[in-house]
């Protein structure tokens, strides 16, 4: 089946397939919702079939390993592990691979346009720290990536699982010199959903700064020169709309519902994110508090890498099952229900913060109630 045949849901958005095109027939657009989808030039395109033979979500494409241990870390530089979601492990790896002369593949946000891009020195590691929960745009990467492996760089492309598998299937044979993690993904929205959003609450103002966590908080923290915006989700619940539509699962993509990545079998060398429901958290220090990394190395060459930072690190192994047991998204994908179809109804026929208040309008009732005497 060809790429343009495909249903929205069994489309990613990595991007491989336009970046395999040996014509360059492919580009992604955006739909209405600011999913990016690949659009085909059927007179250029000449069906050789490569871009089916590197769609990830073709499950004949995936290839999974189940962990070999479960890990729970934090970084001993205070000021790293703030600046970072969870315990900071993944700005470790980087700075390795940094050290080693090679170069890393992250998400940043400049303002609120979140994508991938590449990093060789120490002083842009901090663009890539910090959770960004939307899509980012991987366009062009891949093709950057190959051309790091080619000339013998250390390569660390982080990344949520399908961009991973995207992008194993693209270079296809894999080097010892790249090394791969993924994130425990939780389902992606679309940067429309996000600029829109933040439009709306900014009333249109230039953002300077965004971030969405801070320790184990959902915060979304927005900034202008003359305007700031924050909200806790724990806090306040349904002050944020994007924030809670993210967390309940209601805005992400079609696929993200039916993801073949959200099991405990991974795609990558290390799958990385939050160690939700840690025991025994006393084995670690009290700083802990702040967010604790779970690694989870698939690969002997995960291990070693894990293995070469650790002195950079408070770590304990745990169990694997402890680990899967504490994070649905280990288990199973984000369940798609009646809320989440009724925003893909009236979104964006309405503006995504109006949707979401028709969405939620019983919720936010109920908990105000609740909470009136606050």
């Amino acid at each position: 089946m060809s790429v343009s045949k495909k249903k929205k849901a069994e489309c990613c958005g990595c991007n491989a397939c336009a970046e395999i095109c040996p014509k360059h027939c492919i580009r992604m657009t955006e739909d209405a919702k600011g999913f990016l989808y690949p659009k085909v030039d059927s007179e250029t395109c000449i069906e050789c079939g490569a871009c089916e033979k590197v769609c990830p979500l073709n499950t004949s494409n995936i290839s999974l390993k189940i962990p070999l241990k479960a890990f729970a870390a934090l970084n001993k530089n205070r000021q790293e592990h703030l600046a970072s979601s969870s315990g900071g492990a993944a700005y470790i790896l980087s700075s390795y691979i940094l050290d080693k002369g090679g170069v890393v593949y992250g998400c940043t946000s400049d303002g609120i346009d979140v994508r991938h891009i590449r990093v060789e020195k120490h002083s842009d590691l901090f663009k890539l720290q910090g959770s960004k929960y939307v899509q980012s745009n991987v366009c062009g990467l891949f093709r950057d990536v190959k051309n790091d492996l080619k000339s013998g760089k250390p390569v660390l492309f982080i990344g949520t699982p399908c961009q991973v598998a995207g992008l194993k299937n693209y270079i296809k044979h894999i080097p010892e010199h790249l090394y791969l993690v993924d994130l425990i993904c939780h389902g992606v929205p679309s940067k429309k959903m996000l600029h829109d959003h933040v439009k709306h609450v900014a009333k249109g103002q230039k953002i300077k700064h965004i971030s969405f966590r801070k320790g184990n908080d959902y915060r979304l923290s927005v900034k202008a020169d003359k305007f700031s915006y924050e909200v806790s989700l724990w806090e306040t619940p349904y002050k944020d709309l994007y924030l809670k539509g993210f967390f309940e699962g209601m805005i992400s993509r079609p696929s993200c519902y039916q993801c073949p990545f959200a099991c405990p079998s991974r795609v990558s060398d290390i799958t990385i994110g939050d160690f939700w429901g840690l025991k025994n958290a006393e084995l670690l220090p009290k700083e802990s508090k702040d967010g604790v990394s779970l690694l989870l190395p698939m690969t002997d060459k995960g291990l070693n890498l894990i293995h070469a930072v650790e002195d950079n690190m408070y770590i304990c192994e745990r169990s694997v099952d402890e680990a899967v047991n504490g994070n649905t998204q280990l288990r199973h994908p984000s369940l798609q229900g009646r809320r989440s179809r009724l925003f893909n109804i009236l979104y964006p026929i309405l503006s995504f913060d109006t949707a979401m208040n028709i969405v939620l309008a019983d919720h936010k009732a109920i908990w105000k109630l609740k909470n009136r005497n606050l």
